[in-house]
């Protein structure tokens, strides 16, 4: 099988719900059958590369649970949740580094200015997927 040219996207965007994002500078395979992820396993590295780079707020307790903020300690009570901006650069093992802008609720801690996404939240999760998925979706990305 001949190897096929890798090629990066500029920005592609999605959306769901809450969660917006952009990815600039993601590698593809353009086949025959159209543009497909860059490796067979890429999937799975991209939400593990992802999840270890977004940060969220420790929880302590179990019945009346607080947040703490990971960096820096501060009881994040009475911290206001809503709309946060991240960027990250994402870097996988079998292909260049690629950037990726967030905004999904989240909060930022007034002690050390940590933006901090609510990444535990379950629903916010699925959110984040379906955003991704828009936004390979709209690129006409597809496994394969």
């Amino acid at each position: 099988m001949p190897d096929i040219p890798i090629e990066q996207f500029g920005p592609i965007n999605g959306q769901a719900q809450q969660v917006r994002v952009t990815l600039t500078g993601l590698s593809f395979r353009q086949t025959s059958a159209g543009r497909r992820y860059a490796y067979p396993d890429f999937g799975s590295d991209f939400i593990d590369a992802l999840y270890k780079q977004l940060e969220g707020p420790n929880r302590r307790g179990w019945i009346r649970s607080t947040f703490l903020c990971p960096s820096c300690g501060r009881s994040l009570d009475g911290v206001p949740t809503g709309q946060v901006a991240v960027a990250t650069d994402l870097v996988l093992s079998r292909i260049p580094a690629f950037h990726l802008d967030l905004e999904m609720p989240g909060m930022i801690c007034p002690g050390c200015d940590r933006r901090l996404v609510m990444i535990d939240d379950r629903d916010l999760q699925s959110d984040l997927s379906d955003a991704l998925i828009d936004a390979f979706n709209q690129a006409g990305l597809a496994p394969g």
